[in-house]
């Protein structure tokens, strides 16, 4: 062993293996400088730089050492010859690791092409690794469950993301219109990972605290019941169960707490967004295969997501739009209503006032000068309640109304602010006291918001949530049939619902 390659694993390989779980100083855990047929030491016939062993003596993987300053891939094979060899002498072949202490490559030598990863896998990784790869069966060859996915697209998607990780791929992206069923989609794949022995821990990542809540409930604990379950926050991690949903946020703050192969399946839902300048080290920190979920239409996604899952000619894994969805009858198109007043969409500017009208804000002790009010600032500088009034009888009398003709169905509103969305409840409570109970406001300051939501979705009342930033995407309310948008809309903020 050169100075070098010596000097890389003390610095290095050792503690690197050692952040992994491993006991460098346990001769039944980590051997050092074994020769590949137990007994032989001499050069010529291979001798490993580490074996990694198994409770019961079994080698469950090797590692090559190279200088820092040469590729360690220049090992490929010598570590094939390595598992090969060590093979004839026990029951399975080992996993194999080529390292310079910077980069590390995994190698399942005849199963997967080498891939480079962020650290060593754990004691319970390589065993879950070891596991999959002797009972697992192709995901093509299963039956999808019609119960959880039953459409034609869905499962076509379905199939499409088998095919493509039977193949050996390791990343998929699916881009379905809104309302498509994206979650019950990524339920039905997670349902024939697990069958399949091909996942024993699961991951679904979001962006926003509804939409994991979503996941957990609408989704695992409704397709997929009889498999433990959990929501990981940062303080709490139990890691004895197989299923998990996250917060992306949260996952950015944590994810170091598991080691890299500790999660066979990673889904991302909303994979549209520019998450991943942030999410980037968090992605290539794990090692399983990845599925990324977006609404946004294939044209405006840009060529960092198509690259992120590995899509790099630019078409997702399967692409169902919202054109297809509507003309096969699985969404139903949105009959567009718009009224707008002029000083909603121009603003009110004192010096294009008329005479009289300056006039009368002369008398009341204004300079016309000053007024100067963009349609924005209507609403978060001037309270104009006979402008709300207006609002709600408009919306009371056009919007979609429940079987009796008299109520409003779900409906959600989207305010420009916390308090202008406060100002449009107070004014509704003021002009149908009789409703009480139809109007709450649901934003991310409101207490007990998850409760709230949940009350909006499934029961009768309310019937008609304000919000601000908080249901304007992914939100999943199947009764839904009125949205009010009494703010300024733009390409990307609340399309997606």
């Amino acid at each position: 062993m050169s100075a070098n390659e010596a000097n890389t694993r003390t610095q290095y390989i050792d503690p690197a293996l050692t952040l992994a779980g491993w006991n460098i100083k346990d001769p039944h855990q980590v051997g050092l400088e074994i020769p590949v047929d137990g007994y032989n030491a001499e050069p010529w016939n291979g001798v490993t730089d580490y074996c990694l062993y198994q409770p019961n003596g079994e080698v469950i993987a090797v590692v090559e050492a190279k200088r820092q300053s040469s590729d360690p891939k220049i090992a490929q094979t010598q570590v094939e010859y390595y598992v090969k060899e060590i093979e004839k002498h026990q029951s399975f072949r080992p996993f194999a690791f080529m390292t310079n202490g910077e980069e590390i490559y995994f190698w399942d030598v005849g199963n997967s092409t080498k891939r480079q990863v962020a650290g060593f896998f754990s004691p319970s990784d390589l065993e879950n690794l070891l596991y999959i790869r002797q009972n697992k069966i192709a995901l093509s060859s299963l039956p999808i469950n019609t119960q959880i996915a039953g459409r034609d697209y869905q499962q076509e998607a379905i199939r499409r993301v088998c095919e493509t990780f039977d193949e050996g791929k390791r990343r998929t992206l699916l881009v379905m219109a809104t309302g498509t069923g994206k979650t019950r989609t990524a339920m039905a794949i997670i349902d024939l990972f697990l069958k399949a022995n091909q996942s024993r821990k699961i991951l679904f990542v979001a962006d926003r605290d509804n939409l994991v809540k979503q996941a957990l409930e609408d989704g695992f604990m409704e397709h997929i019941p009889h498999e433990p379950c959990d929501r990981i926050f940062s303080y709490n991690i139990d890691k004895t169960k197989r299923l998990y949903v996250v917060v992306e946020k949260t996952l950015r703050n944590s994810y170091k707490k598991f080691s890299p192969a500790f999660f066979d399946l990673i889904i991302f839902d909303e994979a549209h967004r520019s998450i991943f300048n942030l999410f980037q080290e968090v992605m290539e920190y794990f090692d399983g295969r990845m599925i990324g979920l977006t609404a946004t239409p294939a044209g405006f996604i840009d060529r960092n997501t198509f690259n992120t899952f590995h899509c790099f000619d630019g078409i997702p894994t399967f692409l169902y739009t919202y054109k297809q969805a509507i003309e096969e009858k699985n969404l139903v198109n949105f009959s567009l209503y718009q009224a707008q007043t002029k000083f909603q969409s121009e603003g009110i500017k004192g010096a294009k006032l008329s005479e009289e009208e300056q006039n009368i804000l002369i008398a009341q002790g204004h300079d016309p000068d000053d007024i100067d009010f963009s349609g924005t600032d209507l609403e978060k500088k001037v309270s104009n309640k006979d402008t709300l009034r207006k609002q709600w009888e408009e919306i009371m009398e056009v919007c979609h109304k429940d079987e009796s003709g008299q109520l409003p169905a779900k409906t959600i509103v989207f305010a420009l602010t916390q308090k202008h969305a406060l100002r449009l409840c107070e004014t509704f409570e003021e002009m149908y006291p009789q409703y009480s109970d139809l109007v709450r406001v649901i934003t991310h300051k409101t207490e007990y918001k998850g409760k709230l939501t949940g009350n909006f979705k499934k029961d009768d009342m309310p019937r008609i949530a304000i919000s601000v930033d908080m249901l304007d995407t992914g939100i999943d309310v199947p009764e839904l049939m009125n949205l009010v948008f009494a703010t300024f809309i733009r390409f990307g903020c609340h399309t997606r619902l």
